[in-house]
């Protein structure tokens, strides 16, 4: 059932996206016919999309995280409505730390928390006993969940490191999909997923939220044939290189 792991290395001449858009080099006319870097809002813990494209639909704050490696109690979570991690809050599936990560959970404020697995959880040990070790979040795996009636309906998936078969299974109707590893040309270094991707033009969510490829921390939009805009947040918050598994970014805050 599950993939193996494998990790994601940084190309020594890769510039991160963010950094070209800030430069004017990268833009959304430049990108027109596909997927255009939006750019973050320095918040001081934390960054937030402001693009003005961007209209919130329900009234929803959403902060996202994504592989803390353990380092969970690092990093400063911004308040909001939902809370979402995008997998990878362990060390090489370490079950001490999916016990920490949960006890964190249940001292932070958001009254909905979702979490799927990255992967380093999805091999482990205890990956069977996950639901009753995360009691402090919505656990998702290849399910969904309304957030309240009328509201967004999240979806989370399992994970796989490209060609995933799961993704046939996103149902029409999701309005946020959390998967661990990156869309192809999304915020993803180069290294995402065209399956996720070809997921997203057919399901056509508001969001996705994602991580794995640390490097590519940032955000990006993707025009869909039909009109609608998908939004890609990648909310890694470790490092790359000697910073890992270390926490080297904030928090990514959205309004929906």
């Amino acid at each position: 059932r599950h993939c193996s792991a494998f990790s994601a290395l940084v190309p020594s001449t890769y510039t991160a996206p963010l950094a070209l858009h800030s430069m004017g080099l990268l833009g959304s006319k430049a990108f027109s016919q596909g997927p255009a870097t939006l750019p973050l809002s320095d918040a001081g813990s934390h960054s937030v999309v402001t693009d003005s494209s961007v209209r919130p639909k329900w009234g929803l704050r959403i902060v996202c995280i994504s592989d803390t490696h353990g380092n969970h109690r690092d990093v400063t979570v911004p308040e909001g409505d939902i809370l979402i991690h995008a997998g990878d809050f362990t060390a090489y599936g370490k079950e001490a730390h999916a016990k920490d990560f949960n006890d964190w959970l249940g001292e932070l404020p958001h009254r909905i928390k979702l979490v799927v697995v990255g992967n380093h959880e999805n091999n482990a040990e205890w990956i069977g006993r996950v639901e009753d070790i995360l009691w402090n979040a919505t656990f998702l795996r290849q399910s969904s969940h309304e957030c309240h009636i009328g509201g967004p309906v999240v979806f989370g998936t399992d994970f796989c490191p490209s060609g995933n078969p799961y993704y046939d299974q996103i149902p029409e109707g999701t309005s946020i999909l959390i998967a661990h590893g990156p869309a192809a040309g999304c915020a993803d270094g180069g290294k995402g997923c065209s399956s996720l991707l070809e997921a997203v033009r057919r399901v056509k969510p508001v969001l996705v939220v994602s991580g794995h490829v640390h490097f590519a921390h940032g955000a990006a939009a993707l025009q869909l044939p039909t009109g609608e805009r998908t939004i890609f947040l990648n909310a890694a918050n470790c490092g790359s290189g000697p910073k890992e598994r270390s926490i080297a970014h904030g928090a990514i805050a959205i309004e929906l």
